[in-house]
């Protein structure tokens, strides 16, 4: 039998859908194909697509290029879909894929590209009800900004561990979408929060955030105040006026921690701590022209 090519370099004892094709169209010549289809679990009529439509990429295939999108998907944490993809390569690479291509690629080599969930429908008929704020919300659901510290979005986030939960707090700069500031916490508290903001540059900007019980405090405001920033928030229940930060943490959730499994809280630091370095220098972005935050001005 002629050697199978390996799609996927993450699991070798896995066998993918790819490659049981490969098997099949092996076998094909000694045993009756849809016996074959059966024992492989695969559907008899997606095998004659890949055939027809698919097996031709492969056979024909460059070695370079499919190893080169092999390897950026998998360094990207899967997450690129192929318009991005496309970008990565040619900033990493300086070579000018055709999406379809890549997409081509991607699809012969089994290549999928993870998505965030989608909010349920219940959550987005909330933005139509009246909600109540304690103070004013600033922004007003325009997270655009025209320069660095005009605009930030904080909030805090429940990371669970295989010792507890852990609290996570973070500051997002709505110009680049860099996270500036983070602070991790056995404990959700005033502590958590001032810890956050104890380094944050003075400003003269505005810092977004829910009504959470620490940044209704006088102390959170004062300090706020004392950096220079307006104090702004989302009306109460509204999680949305607040969403950059609410996005922030589920790309997180999804794009690492989901992907890596539970791990106690030291552990859990430093991969967010990994997570963040990757997002704010790699992590490339469509509405900052497919440049990662600090690269972009």
């Amino acid at each position: 039998m002629k050697k199978v090519f390996r799609s996927s370099e993450k699991n070798p004892w896995r066998v993918t859908r790819i490659e049981r094709y490969q098997i099949i169209d092996e076998l094909r010549n000694e045993y009756p194909v849809t016996i074959v289809c059966k024992t492989l679990d695969i559907n008899y009529k997606s095998y004659n697509k890949w055939v027809n439509k698919e097996k031709p990429i492969i056979n024909n295939y460059n070695s370079n290029i499919a190893q080169i999108i092999s390897e950026e998907h998998i360094k990207t944490k899967e997450v690129y879909g192929v318009i991005r993809l496309k970008h990565h390569i040619k900033i990493e690479y300086d070579l000018n894929l055709n999406h379809k291509l890549i997409r081509r690629y991607k699809h012969a080599l089994g290549l999928t590209t993870k998505a965030r969930r989608k909010r349920p429908l219940f959550f987005r008929e909330q933005r139509k009800r009246t909600y109540s704020n304690a103070v004013p919300n600033l922004l007003n659901n325009d997270f655009n900004a025209s320069s660095k510290l005009e605009k930030l979005s904080t909030d805090v986030s429940y990371i669970k561990c295989t010792d507890g939960w852990l609290f996570l707090s973070v500051v997002k700069d709505l110009f680049n979408n860099e996270i500036i500031a983070h602070e991790s916490s056995n404990r959700n508290n005033a502590k958590l929060i001032m810890n956050t903001f104890r380094n944050l540059e003075n400003g003269n900007g505005i810092v977004h955030s829910d009504q959470g019980s620490v940044y209704l405090t006088e102390y959170y405001q004062n300090l706020i105040k004392n950096k220079g920033y307006k104090v702004s928030m989302s009306r109460r229940g509204a999680c949305w006026e607040n969403s950059p930060v609410e996005n922030w943490f589920s790309q997180l959730k999804e794009e690492h921690l989901k992907n890596i499994g539970l791990k106690t809280k030291e552990e859990s630091k430093i991969e967010i701590k990994k997570y963040i370095d990757w997002y704010n220098n790699q992590r490339i972005q469509k509405n900052l022209g497919y440049k990662p935050p600090v690269l972009y001005q």
